[in-house]
């Protein structure tokens, strides 16, 4: 969703590295994409119109291990004609994961979702602080910072552990962006659907299903902490 947000909406050259070894979702869901475009007339038709209209092709999606990651995209760019913008990198939840730890310090910036799940929450706070730790007595590694976002905000729970969480982040001075990803089913939503198009890599998410997804918002803040405006 954010890869096709920057590229097609907001007209950045975006590659996107899929480390979520061995399952490559990323990956899986282009051939995916790509077979279920040959056999409909519709999204052929949609996508000629889209590539006319913006000029711009699909993002290249590449499969990488967590170990490999920065050493993948980089043979990549330096043999590329094109100059690229971003660099996205989707890697595995969890830092047991061989090479995840290795592969976040050398990221320049690691977003990761908080849910409100308490199991979920410590994991990803204990995940936040060992690398922030880690940056203070490694000056010289390439990772600038570790921002947390909130994502699948369900409305209809409680905010008191969102508010008490909150706090606690407050008092440890760990960065959380302002913009809260709802809890939604248009984030299960693919071009095999019916209805409008969000989550895709071959098209960007549409301006009806924006709505209230705060999607926009998250790229709009990521966009200034990455200093692309």
């Amino acid at each position: 969703l954010l890869a096709s947000y920057f590229h097609y909406l907001n007209g950045y050259n975006v590659l996107v590295v899929d480390c979520d070894y061995p399952q490559h979702s990323i990956s899986t869901m282009r051939d995916w994409e790509v077979g279920n475009i040959e056999k409909n007339v519709h999204l052929q038709n949609q996508l000629v119109e889209q590539f006319g209209t913006s000029g711009r092709k699909a993002y290249s999606i590449l499969n990488s291990t967590p170990e490999e990651a920065r050493e993948t995209a980089g043979r990549f760019l330096e043999k590329s004609e094109l100059d690229y913008d971003l660099v996205l990198f989707d890697l595995p939840g969890t830092v047991n994961v061989p090479g995840v730890f290795q592969s976040v310090i050398n990221m320049d910036y690691v977003f990761t979702p908080i849910t409100q799940e308490r199991m979920v929450m410590r994991s990803s706070m204990s995940f936040v602080l060992a690398i922030r730790e880690y940056m203070h007595r490694h000056a010289d590694v390439p990772l600038r910072g570790i921002h947390m976002f909130w994502n699948r905000m369900d409305k209809r729970v409680s905010k008191g552990l969102y508010n008490g969480y909150t706090e606690i982040f407050r008092s440890l001075k760990l960065p959380v962006l302002e913009t809260v990803i709802p809890s939604a089913e248009r984030y299960n939503k693919d071009s095999g659907m019916k209805g409008p198009l969000f989550r895709s890599t071959l098209f960007p998410p549409s301006s009806s299903a924006l709505k209230g997804s705060n999607l926009d918002l998250l790229v709009s803040e990521m966009e200034t902490i990455l200093k692309l405006k």
